[in-house]
């Protein structure tokens, strides 16, 4: 009998060390399948192309945009506007995606956001004289890297 009451507080120890275990793997999970996180957050400034990370969207995903051209130079206009151009890609083949368009916008700067229902591994290519940011969120993953070698803009 002395022996039983000695090891209840080990056995107890063991299974809230369990417990604890599968709530941080089913945490690690949930994560993975299909919470909403941050998937792309960049920033850019000048003149050219410049292509995004990929990412995977599980299904519907939202991009926040803005830009800003008020410190952009144009030696023909007194006021300082630019285009911004977004474009939408796929991994799959490197084409824009025809279910997912991208944003083309003329001015000095503005913002917006931009709901799409279309999931797939995607990445962007942004043209924009002056500084840029987007954010993609949404189920899904990030690479943390860009699409070349398989994409050649990248």
């Amino acid at each position: 009998m002395r022996d039983g009451p000695r090891r209840l507080p080990v056995i107890a120890l063991g299974a809230l060390g369990a417990l604890i275990a599968l709530i941080l793997g089913g945490i690690y999970i949930y994560r993975e399948s299909g919470s909403t996180g941050v998937l792309v957050d960049q920033r850019g400034n000048g003149p050219g192309g410049e292509t995004t990370e990929v990412f995977t969207a599980n299904g519907a995903w939202d991009l926040r945009w803005s830009y800003d051209c008020s410190a952009a130079t144009n030696g023909f206009q007194k006021e300082p506007q630019c285009d911004f151009l977004l474009t939408v890609k796929q991994m799959s083949d490197c084409q824009v995606s025809p279910q997912n368009q991208g944003i083309s916008q003329h001015g000095v700067k503005d913002q917006g956001v931009v709901h799409y229902n279309t999931g797939g591994t995607f990445y962007f290519v942004v043209d924009s004289d002056g500084s840029w940011t987007i954010t993609v969120t949404g189920p899904g993953r990030a690479s943390g890297v860009g699409p070349w070698p398989h994409c050649s803009e990248g």
